[in-house]
């Protein structure tokens, strides 16, 4: 078996300049330019890939990891920031998809995911989380203020340090009336994704792993041995098990493997720097924010005193700009004393959202495994299956993963796909607006 490949989907867009002012911290190795062995080769610096290089190579594994460009290029450079402990789909939806029994493992796995990416901080010492108070999740209509209390019921009989608050107690948390009702939920974290994928590439270095940044995979071929064997533009790496970590940034390193989901653009902006005055009132307890419509609605304080937004723009064209004047609009809505909002950059990178939204691990060949579909809650998702790869070789038993390891499926009419993606987001556009009408 073999074949070429084109190395990385396209991004237009360069990785926001303030994860990079927070980060610092270059990464940058040198190109691989020789033959090398290693029991596993990790594709990919982002969160999933680091992740689970460090977990290899605790288990005493020799480990290569290859990066088309610098670690943190795609969504894990790119993301909101936010680490919550649960999935998009509910926990009845979990339940149905997965099983009684494997669907509670799925739930109490992601609610221990900002557990996870702590310990991974302070492990390491990776200087990425920001002080904050938690997520406060509001209700934007009446119309979804049972919907929270019975979450927080839900998770509160769990053991979770999670409040239902009526309006007048949320708007006291977050300094802003605009919500008819909320939740925080304390376990989540707010830190900077640039720096946390970073970090984690960092600590795999000091533990051994054997790192080429600029070395896209261009040739895999499978050896009479069993053995594989990938080619770079200058070097090649021989090795039992592949670990494909590019998520929607794969772009025909395995056939058809980005064929499994519909990418998708997100959109984030940050504000020029806000008078400190001003923003006292604003987040007092550095909560961040998301609530009940169904696009984009992250708000959160950077600790260099901008705001930061998650936001609309074109979802699956790879040109056009971000929608920086709705943008202003919503913040004044919710934060009426900001008189005057001015953008200080705006970027956006791709998510692979799977049809049914639920992430996938990978079977794709004896000894080549993938992990994709993370839909947009990909920092504690990613980092619990960097972990959860580690376990998948050749002679692992797989059937205490938490998810069940498949083989690769194709969305039908894939090539259609964006244009079935872009109809549904205006869709949700549409009934978030009359949400908002009828408030």
């Amino acid at each position: 078996m073999s074949f070429s490949v084109p190395f990385t989907a396209h991004e237009p867009c360069n990785i926001p300049k303030s994860y990079r002012v927070l980060a610092s911290k270059s990464v940058e190795r040198e190109t691989l330019s020789s033959s090398i062995e290693a029991d596993a080769l990790v594709v990919g610096a982002g969160i999933t890939g680091n992740t689970l290089a460090i977990h290899l190579a605790e288990a005493g594994k020799s480990v290569v990891q290859l990066e088309a460009k610098v670690p943190g290029w795609g969504g894990s450079g790119r993301a909101f920031g936010s680490v919550v402990p649960c999935h998009k789909n509910t926990e009845p939806a979990i339940i149905r998809h997965y099983g009684e029994q494997r669907g509670t493992r799925v739930i109490d796995a992601i609610a221990q995911g900002p557990a996870l990416v702590a310990d991974l901080l302070k492990r390491h010492n990776i200087d990425a989380a920001f002080d904050s108070g938690g997520w406060a999740f509001g209700a934007h209509t009446k119309a979804f203020e049972k919907t929270l209390q019975k979450r927080a019921e839900y998770w509160q009989s769990r053991g979770a340090d999670v409040e239902y608050l009526d309006a007048q107690k949320f708007s006291r948390l977050i300094g802003s009336d605009y919500y008819q009702a909320g939740i925080v939920d304390r376990r989540a974290l707010s830190i900077n994704p640039l720096a946390y994928a970073r970090g984690l590439f960092e600590a795999a270095h000091e533990i051994g792993v054997s790192q080429y940044t600029n070395s896209p995979a261009v040739r895999l071929k499978q050896k009479e041995s069993g053995n594989w064997q990938v080619a770079t533009p200058h070097g090649k790496v021989e090795c039992q098990n592949i670990y494909i970590c590019t998520n929607a940034y794969t772009k025909g390193i395995w056939p058809g493997l980005e064929k499994g989901f519909v990418p998708v653009r997100g959109w984030g902006a940050t504000t020029t720097t806000i008078d400190s005055e001003v923003l006292a009132d604003i987040l007092p307890e550095n909560h961040f924010i998301t609530d009940t419509r169904q696009l984009w609605s992250g708000i959160r304080k950077l600790p260099s005193d901008q705001m930061h937004l998650g936001i609309g723009g074109p979802a699956v064209r790879t040109n056009g700009k971000a929608d920086l004047k709705t943008a202003s609009k919503r913040l004044k809505e919710v934060y009426p004393s900001l008189k005057s909002i001015e953008w200080k950059e705006s970027w956006s990178g791709w998510i692979a959202v799977s049809t049914d939204q639920f992430p996938r691990i990978l079977r794709l060949a004896n000894g080549v495994w993938a992990a994709h579909g993370y839909s947009g809650r990909g920092l504690a998702m990613a980092t619990l299956l960097g972990k959860e790869l580690s376990f998948c070789n050749v002679e692992s038993d797989l059937e205490n993963l938490i998810l069940p390891v498949e083989k690769l499926s194709r969305i039908p009419f894939h090539k259609l796909s964006p244009f079935g993606a872009a109809m549904l987001l205006r869709w949700y556009a549409f009934t978030d607006y009359l949400g908002v009408q009828n408030r």
